[in-house]
Order: structure tokens, then C-alpha cells, then sequence
């Protein structure tokens, strides 16, 4: 298990950043969007928790929107194999004909459809994260991916924030590692780790997200307070997760 997860009560990591961390670290959470949970002085951390029951209707069977047909377990254990890494500005996002993303929007650059499995579960994640280093494209893949709800319009106006104010990240940020929470078929929770290095000190930051298999594709579900998942914060290092990244596959 990771050494400490500091947080509070916000844990989306496209948001604006609430609180000082560190100069170095403020600036990487505010081109990126990353929120950190910071828990008051003398408060035991939470160790990450199956992500709870939503509102939302699973719907069973269905096949993924563009025919992915790659079937798997309720487990990951290991990296998705044979993974490509495309730049995003600053950030790399992983692609796989098995997994997906299947389709990229031509226009909005939008990248959707994922398998039906945990590995596709991840890589949907894993590029809403990538998404949030250009405010724009986060906003299209929001709307495009995320159920509606409370949740999702706190997000969709954050997001609309950072496009008014002009805020695009520039900064090497990079997906590092990922651990599967939860995953029962229709429903799955996935926390990704993202390597933040300006040089003399790396920083990882972790994030998760709720989602549910519903109309051919993997859909994000939004808590009624904007957070996305069960986890997120600082940790350490990379201890009880599984290294994934554009530099090892």
C-alpha cells in the first residue's frame, strides 16, 4: 500500500486547487486542474474505499459503440499490453486496438469507446486525465462521457472557467501508475497515478473515478459535489500500484 493520501473534501483532479501545497506543486495543480485532499491537522487519512452505488442505470450486454469486442476478468493485475502513447500538449495519452479508444472525434477530438473490461475501464480513465491539459477538449470529453447530474454541471463550470481565464498546462505531467478498485462488469472505480517532475523533485498525484458501462461505452459518474471518485491526494511514491506509463508500455 502507498504511504499517505493527504486530502480533503474535493477530489476531481480537473478542478481549480483550493489550497497551497507547495509553490511548485500549486503551479502544476493550476495548469492541469488537479485537486489535492488535504485533511486537517490530527485527521487519519481513508484508505481507499468500492465505489458506492449511484443512480445511475447500468445496462448489461450491451457491446461497445465501434465493436470492441475484447472480453476479461473482474481483475487487473498487470498493464494493458501493446499500449501506444500519444502527446496531448503535455501530456501523453495511451491508445490500444484491443481497449481503445476506438473513436476520435475529428472535430472536437473527443476520444471514446473502450472495451467492455477492466482494461477498458482504465484507458478511459486514463485519457480523461490526459484530457485535462487542454480546457477545451476536457469540456467536449465531459459532455460527451459523463452522465448528467449535479456533479456534472459543478464540473462543466469549473471547466468553463479555466477555458474564460485561458488556462492550458504547458507543464511535463505524465501518467505513472493505476490501481483497479472496483469493477463488477457495469460498474467500475479505477485510481491513476500521475508523475509530476519540475526538475529537482517528482511529485505523484493520484486521482479515481466512478464509472458505469451504459450505452456502448464507459460513462463517468459524477458525485452530487463534483468529486469524481473515492481517492485522491498526494502519495509518496508508487508502492501498491501498478507502473504504467508512455516510457514503459
Amino acid at each position: 500500500m502507498t504511504d499517505q493520501i493527504e486530502t480533503d473534501d474535493n477530489n476531481t483532479w480537473w478542478k481549480a486547487p483550493r489550497f497551497l501545497i507547495s509553490t511548485v506543486l500549486l503551479a502544476l495543480l493550476i495548469v492541469l486542474g488537479i485537486v489535492l485532499w488535504l485533511w486537517p491537522d490530527g485527521e487519519e487519512p481513508t484508505q481507499a474505499a468500492p465505489a458506492p452505488a449511484t443512480t445511475a442505470e447500468a445496462v448489461s450486454g450491451e457491446e461497445s459503440v465501434c465493436g470492441l469486442d475484447a472480453t476479461g476478468g473482474t481483475t487487473l493485475t498487470k498493464a494493458p499490453e501493446d499500449v501506444e502513447w500519444t502527446a496531448l500538449g503535455a501530456i501523453y495519452a495511451p491508445s490500444s486496438e484491443e481497449h481503445g479508444p476506438g473513436t476520435v472525434d475529428e472535430s472536437t477530438g473527443v476520444r471514446s469507446c473502450y472495451s467492455h473490461t477492466p482494461e477498458g475501464a482504465l484507458l478511459s480513465v486514463a485519457n480523461m486525465l490526459a484530457s485535462s491539459n487542454d480546457p477545451q477538449l476536457l469540456l467536449d470529453t465531459t459532455q460527451a462521457l459523463a452522465l448528467d447530474g449535479p456533479g456534472k454541471d459543478i464540473n462543466i463550470g469549473q471547466i468553463r472557467q479555466r477555458i474564460a481565464e485561458n488556462d492550458a498546462s504547458t507543464t511535463p505531467v505524465q501518467i505513472a501508475g493505476f490501481r483497479l478498485l472496483s469493477y463488477t462488469g457495469d460498474k467500475a472505480s479505477v485510481e491513476v497515478v500521475a508523475a509530476a517532475d519540475d526538475g529537482s523533485e517528482k511529485t505523484y498525484i493520484t486521482s479515481s473515478a466512478d464509472m458505469v458501462w451504459q450505452d456502448g461505452d464507459w460513462r463517468f459518474v459524477f458525485r452530487d459535489n463534483g468529486d469524481t471518485g473515492p481517492v485522491a491526494g498526494q502519495v509518496s511514491d508508487l508502492n501498491g500500484y501498478i507502473t504504467w506509463g508512455p516510457h514503459d508500455g
